[in-house]
């Protein structure tokens, strides 16, 4: 499965009501040019990020379709206009019914190689099994930085909450390898992991 994500601009709640109801319209009617997608999720982070994330089983050549939002989106980088990928870790089949966790934050590009080895390092262990991790991303766009896992389970959040919590000590390894090298997306408004989780507001399969 081929992951692509973009990222826009959007701040208010009823723009985000609304963008769930065009994409809901759009994917009920399953445009035959836009077949391959087999599931496409929206997040918001923050008061302004907008993360479209779509899996297609074949790569897709530019932005996904979708329905024509006006106005209720502005261009995140128009020299961007799809995220990097840049570390992608898989130890078996992913299935679509996948619930995925965004985590938001920032990161100078010459730092990526140190991330994704980082995380290479980590998901040798047990550490990702024990969690439930099913697959990792890590994308990049306009000095933001993207971490897409996904899990079996809806509460990949609380996951990732409970590790902390918990003090699970590989995870506190890597995030305290990681913090000299990730820089909070607004550090005034975070106090721990899960304060960079993305909310998933839409979502949808294909059956």
């Amino acid at each position: 499965m081929h992951t692509t994500v973009t990222v826009a601009r959007t701040t208010t709640t009823a723009a985000r009501d609304r963008l769930a109801a065009a994409y809901a319209d759009y994917d009920a009617a399953a445009p035959a040019s836009d077949a391959k997608t087999v599931r496409r999720q929206l997040f918001h982070y923050h008061t302004d990020l907008l993360v479209h994330v779509v899996d297609s089983d074949a790569p897709l050549s530019g932005v996904p379709d979708g329905p024509d939002l006006g106005a209720e989106v502005t261009v995140f980088d128009a020299a961007v206009p799809t995220a990097e990928r840049y570390y992608h870790w898989l130890p078996g089949p992913v299935h679509p019914a996948m619930y995925s966790t965004l985590v938001v934050n920032r990161l100078v590009p010459s730092r990526r190689p140190q991330v994704a080895q980082l995380f290479a390092d980590f998901d040798t262990t047990e550490a990702p099994h024990r969690m439930g991790t099913r697959r990792r991303q890590l994308f990049a766009c306009g000095g933001v930085y993207f971490h897409l896992q996904d899990f079996e389970t809806p509460d990949g959040g609380e996951v990732i909450a409970q590790a902390w919590k918990q003090a699970d000590p590989r995870f506190i390894q890597i995030c305290d390898d990681l913090d000299p090298l990730i820089d909070k997306y607004d550090p005034t408004t975070w106090r721990k992991p899960a304060d960079a989780v993305a909310h998933r507001f839409y979502h949808w399969e294909a059956r």
